[in-house]
């Protein structure tokens, strides 16, 4: 049919009765007059698809309903045998345009304007129908196919959660998005990507009785309208947590039908943004946006193991070799001495046997401590240990520490001097923490000189309001100090071995392992040292509230 022909059909479709009047159709008939700026005439069905009549339409204005237009297609043509210069120009235009009750539709109009000579546009004849299902599939298609590629690219998971929410926007408002994750492990549901503009608390938090759990809980999508959130309150399913919104929409995030996390939406000023088709069209792209992210997660979690089990390998690879290292000179004098008391005993002086014997001892003892250290070492990297954490008196636990290097302490000529309150108490598990105290402390007669002091005290912290939050443990030697290179690689969790001041062995182990069962119990480790004037280690537990 040529595009006069076009023009005719819709000319005479509009004088016929059972068009000009039936209310049933899908599409919109209408002839719009340039100068009087007014639609002439537009079928009835104009009030379903909009929302208006013609004279609210007129009224209003066609042009300040638009939020969006697409040409499409514009051609023009002359119409010379009916009167000179007349010419016609015929549209295929999309629009977005806001509905009387505020919904957004994407609708065509196809349409023929008549120009005068002097190109001045006299009337329009069109045809308007919603094509909102067409592009919104078209769209779905799309944007399903972009989120697919994307889990493929190299976006890491926040990336990918930046692009799910800009391709969400292509599809409705999103001005207020954020996706919830609930780990399993944890028990906690977090908020990986969160974007609100009244609610700034996008920290995890234990399950609740919020929408968001509701949606969990059921693996259902949820459209909550200020209607529906009331009665959902009134049944007990949810509590209300943060602002509140008059329209919220939230669907599962599912894997082989287990609920992962939700995807929310929501507007604080429209209630009207939402609606059951946006519903359905979210319910629609949950799958693949749940694809999307568990391979991104899986790809994070090889990811994470691949650099676990690097640092893993480093750290055994420097742990054989520290230990290889500074295991040889106790063995040495240990083979090197019981041979000395096995082949030429009879002709040693009893100062000469008692002396090898103290070597033997401390060569023991050295060996004692890092295979000890060694074997607790073990049972943290294969998460193979018991933590039974209980009350502890403090000066107690010290005490009990120091005992264990009376030899150490005698043999180095070190001094210690603990000042720690007798009711000063924490929790925390007993054997982790006497291992802790005896390596730094140990640490500390190391690196002393003959005849100095190690210093052990404790003492409470206050916060600003003046409660006792924290009870501090410094452990102070006037020693060789510690350069701040080794100092950051301390605080790395990296194993430095450097001999004490009597040439000491050490592999460092003990005091990664320190920092390892501090962190544990909840404490909190700090070195503070100037290298050449000695060394304070500072060790911080919470207190038991009940005690203060």
């Amino acid at each position: 049919m040529s595009n006069i022909n076009n023009l005719q059909f819709v000319k005479e479709l509009l004088e016929e009765p059972e068009v000009r009047n039936v209310e049933n159709l899908s599409q919109v008939f209408y002839k719009y007059d340039y100068k009087k700026e007014l639609f002439q005439f537009m079928t009835p069905t104009v009030e379903k698809l909009l929302g208006y009549n013609i004279d609210e339409l007129n009224k209003i204005g066609f042009q300040n309903i638009i939020r969006n237009q697409l040409v499409e297609k514009k051609s023009s043509y002359s119409l010379n045998h009916t009167r000179i210069g007349l010419h016609i120009e015929e549209n295929f235009i999309t629009y977005l345009v806001e509905t009387h009750t505020g919904e957004s539709k994407w609708i065509e109009d196809n349409s023929f304007i008549i120009c005068d000579a002097f190109n001045q546009k006299v009337s329009r004849y069109g045809i308007l129908k919603d094509v909102g299902a067409y592009i919104r599939e078209e769209k779905l298609r799309q944007i399903i196919s972009e989120i697919l590629e994307a889990s493929n690219s190299e976006k890491n998971l926040s990336d990918l959660f930046k692009f799910i929410h800009t391709c969400i926007k292509k599809l409705m408002k999103a001005d207020n998005f954020y996706i919830a994750y609930y780990k399993k492990d944890s028990a906690l549901l977090t908020f990986p990507y969160f974007v609100d503009e009244e609610d700034t608390d996008s920290s995890a938090k234990k399950l609740g009785k919020g929408l968001t759990e509701y949606v969990l809980r059921t693996g259902k999508s949820a459209l909550v309208d200020l209607e529906m959130d009331e009665e959902l309150r009134r049944r007990g399913e949810i509590e209300l947590i943060g602002p509140q919104s008059p329209i919220w929409l939230g669907v599962p995030l599912k894997i082989m039908d287990k609920t992962i996390g939700v995807l929310v939406v929501q507007d604080y000023l429209n209630p009207n943004t939402y609606g059951p088709s946006e519903q359905k069209i979210l319910d629609v792209i949950s799958y693949p946006i749940s694809r999307a992210i568990e391979r991104k997660m899986m790809d994070e979690d090889r990811e994470d193991m691949i650099r676990q089990l690097k640092d893993m390998n480093r750290s055994k690879d420097r742990l054989f070799s520290l230990i290889s290292h500074d295991l040889r000179a106790p063995f040495n004098s240990l083979l090197g001495f019981t041979e000395i008391l096995t082949t030429e005993f009879d002709t040693l002086t009893h100062r000469d046997i008692k002396e090898y014997i103290n070597v033997i001892n401390d060569s023991s003892r050295t060996l004692f401590a890092m295979t000890n250290n060694l074997l607790h070492y073990s049972r943290l990297q294969l998460n193979k240990f018991d933590f039974l954490p209980e009350k502890i008196f403090l000066d107690e636990l010290i005490h009990s520490a120091i005992d264990l290097l009376k030899f150490k302490i005698r043999k180095k000529d070190v001094l210690i001097k603990a000042d720690i309150n007798k009711e000063y108490r924490i929790v925390g598990d007993i054997e982790m923490l006497r291992i802790t105290f005896e390596n730094l402390i140990s640490n500390s007669i190391k690196y002393s000189k003959k005849g100095s002091v190690v210093k052990v005290f404790a003492e409470k912290i206050t916060s600003e309001n003046g409660d006792v939050s924290a009870i501090q443990i410094s452990i102070t030697d006037e020693g060789v100090g510690i350069s701040d290179d080794n100092q950051k690689k301390i605080l790395n969790g990296e194993m430095i071995s450097t001999p004490g001041t009597d040439k000491e062995p050490g592999s460092g182990l003990g005091l990664l392992l320190a920092q390892k069962y501090i962190s544990l119990n909840r404490g909190k480790f700090e070195i503070i040292s100037t290298e050449g004037e000695g060394a304070t280690v500072l060790i911080t537990f919470p207190v038991i509230k009940s005690d203060y």
